[in-house]
């Protein structure tokens, strides 16, 4: 009678262990594992809503992130350099009129009735190929202008990428965690069965409550996790909504290329200083001032009574030998000439390591997957048997926990790297700069 009890309690065992994992492959296979089953509660109270959204795209969420990024004030200021210089290159002249106006008189004096009057409009020209150079500098402002805001767009692809991942990773570990508890409270539920029957001793009753409170112990910290994910996301778009899909392909592109948005906007960038220092050299060469075109009148009367005498008058004054005088403001461009010029190589530098990184990381996570994946199917097997044997009463209960140990880490393991591989894809795309 009790061997026939153990062999049919073995096969009942055995029935539901298959039945459990048919339901995880079906949900498996139906992609179910990436959202909350329905109805299942939180383990812990504290949410974070985020919903995901079919209608919504990458390159949407990524727009909206733009517009309430804090860095795009810096491009709206290089918006409105550009729109000054645009001003000052279209101005008829290169700096403001001034009015003067002289009077002298002697009558703490001689007193004789002399006075003059002398009236002066000061206008500032043009140097020769001055304004030519302004408005070159004003094309290098504006180009550099749309050129930041496009490096700045795919900045923050790289920010939403991220975090976008960073969410499905966590939620993925989340899911596996549930999937672990379900099991582990499953098999709480058989061992407490077994122990009120006597099958088993009660020490094993307190393995099974201690194996099942350390898989609720990770299920809370894996939820906790997602949820902090989740905010981050939130806190970096603004938004409470996630694209349902967000999945790329892998880009054809395989060397970083000046067309590279960060390099086009540091190559502008290098090319309007080298237009401000031709503008502010051209100053220091040909003087430190403006050329000044000053158009007078003279009034004036040599004694009380005498005729009024009227006269107009034109001067030109041209500025020489101005360089000492603006030798710091071309050191100072110089200088901004050359850091631009230093973080151009060091981006270009800095994005061929990641390039080398993002395909190296790419190779080897897939190699990974793979074998995480052979791994995962040996485990179920073994773990299908050990439950088999364990009902059978063939092994112990801690042979049992050891083997389904790991078969959990199998499982993880083969979820992380799903998920990796799909983030290393995005990863290359952000690297070699491809915009959503």
């Amino acid at each position: 009678m009790r061997v026939g009890k153990v062999l049919l309690q073995a096969v009942l065992f055995s029935a539901w262990q298959g039945l459990v994992w048919a339901e995880d492959r079906a949900l498996d296979s139906l992609g179910l594992d990436s959202h909350p089953a329905a109805g299942e509660r939180p383990l812990v109270p504290h949410i974070d809503p985020l919903v995901y959204d079919p209608k919504l795209s990458l390159r949407e969420v990524v727009e909206t992130a733009l517009a309430n990024f804090p860095k795009t004030f810096v491009a709206q200021a290089f918006g409105e350099e550009a729109r000054a210089w645009e001003r000052r290159a279209r101005s008829v002249l290169p700096g403001p009129v001034a009015l003067a106006g002289n009077y002298s008189g002697d009558r703490i004096g001689d007193n004789t009735g002399a006075w003059a009057v002398d009236t002066e409009l000061i206008l500032p020209l043009w140097k020769w190929g001055q304004r030519a150079i302004a408005q070159r500098v004003t094309e290098k402002a504006q180009q550099y202008a749309e050129a930041y805001r496009r490096g700045l767009r795919l900045e923050v692809a790289g920010l939403v990428r991220e975090a976008l991942w960073e969410v499905k990773l966590r939620e993925t570990e989340y899911q596996t965690a549930r999937k672990i508890l379900a099991l582990s409270e499953r098999l709480l539920a058989q061992v407490r069965r077994r122990v009120e029957a006597g099958d088993l001793p009660r020490t094993d009753l307190l393995l099974a409550e201690t194996d099942f409170l350390k898989a609720q112990s990770d299920a809370v910290a894996a939820e906790a996790e997602w949820m902090h994910a989740r905010w981050r996301y939130r806190n970096l778009t603004q938004i409470d909504k996630a694209p349902a899909q967000f999945e790329e392909v892998l880009s054809a592109q395989s060397a970083i290329t000046p067309e590279h948005p960060l390099l086009t906007a540091l190559t502008l960038r290098i090319e309007e200083e080298r237009a401000r220092m031709q503008y502010v050299r051209y100053e220091a060469d040909v003087g430190d001032q403006q050329i000044l075109l000053t158009l007078g009148s003279r009034h004036e009367q040599v004694g009380r009574g005498g005729e009024t005498l009227n006269s107009i008058n034109a001067r030109l004054s041209i500025p020489l030998f101005g360089g000492g005088y603006q030798a710091p403001n071309v050191a100072a461009v110089r200088t901004a000439l050359a850091e631009a010029e230093a973080q151009r190589g060091e981006v270009h530098r800095q994005l061929e390591r990641d390039l080398h990184e993002a395909e190296h990381l790419l190779q080897v996570d897939r190699i990974q997957l793979k074998q995480a994946e052979a791994r995962r199917k040996l485990a179920e097997a073994n773990l299908e048997l050990a439950h088999k044997a364990f009902a059978a009463g063939e092994m112990d209960l801690i042979d049992l926990l050891k083997v389904q140990l790991m078969a959990q880490e199998a499982l993880r393991d083969a979820e992380r790297w799903r998920v990796q591989i799909k983030r290393d894809i995005a990863r290359y795309n952000q690297v070699v700069g491809e915009l959503p």
